[in-house]
């Protein structure tokens, strides 16, 4: 599973960069990303566990889509905050303690907080996460466990 990912991956960044679709362009880079998926994991992931499960590719979409609808109302939250100067800034370092059972679980929690505006994962250690916060508020979704359960349903499934 983990070379048909990095295969989907290499060949998107493929089109991206080479903005072509002739015959034996697409050609080309489907043989050179083929090529390299196989590489990569037979030389640089073979001792890896496989960092997600076909259950978590299954709910992986509707993962990004809460996290994109979660992503859009944290920025509109930071907007309103910052065009209001009556609403106020008022940063604080929030320490959340989660129990994933892999580490692709960890790694998807921090990097959630972090593309969420408003917050930002600034240090992990085992199962410690100290989170910065424009706002007590927007620890909320944090404090309450949402992100978590959702993390872990995702990721550790």
């Amino acid at each position: 599973m983990r070379r048909v990912g990095s295969f989907a991956v290499l060949a998107v960044f493929w089109l991206v960069i080479t903005g072509s679709v002739r015959p034996f362009d697409l050609a080309t880079g489907l043989v050179l990303c083929a090529a390299v998926a196989y590489w990569a994991d037979r030389v640089l992931w073979r001792d890896e566990p496989e960092p997600l499960t076909a259950h978590a590719w299954l709910r992986l979409p509707a993962y990004m889509l809460w996290l994109l609808k979660e992503i859009v109302v944290a920025a509109l939250y930071v907007a309103e905050r910052v065009l209001d100067p009556k609403l106020g800034i008022a940063p604080v370092l929030h320490t959340h303690r989660v129990h994933f059972a892999s580490d692709t679980a960890r790694v998807a929690f921090a990097n959630s907080i972090t593309l969420t505006p408003g917050t930002i994962t600034i240090d992990v250690a085992e199962d410690t996460f100290v989170i910065h916060c424009l706002h007590e508020s927007f620890s909320d979704g944090i404090s309450s466990g949402d992100f978590e359960r959702r993390v872990a349903r995702t990721f550790d499934g």
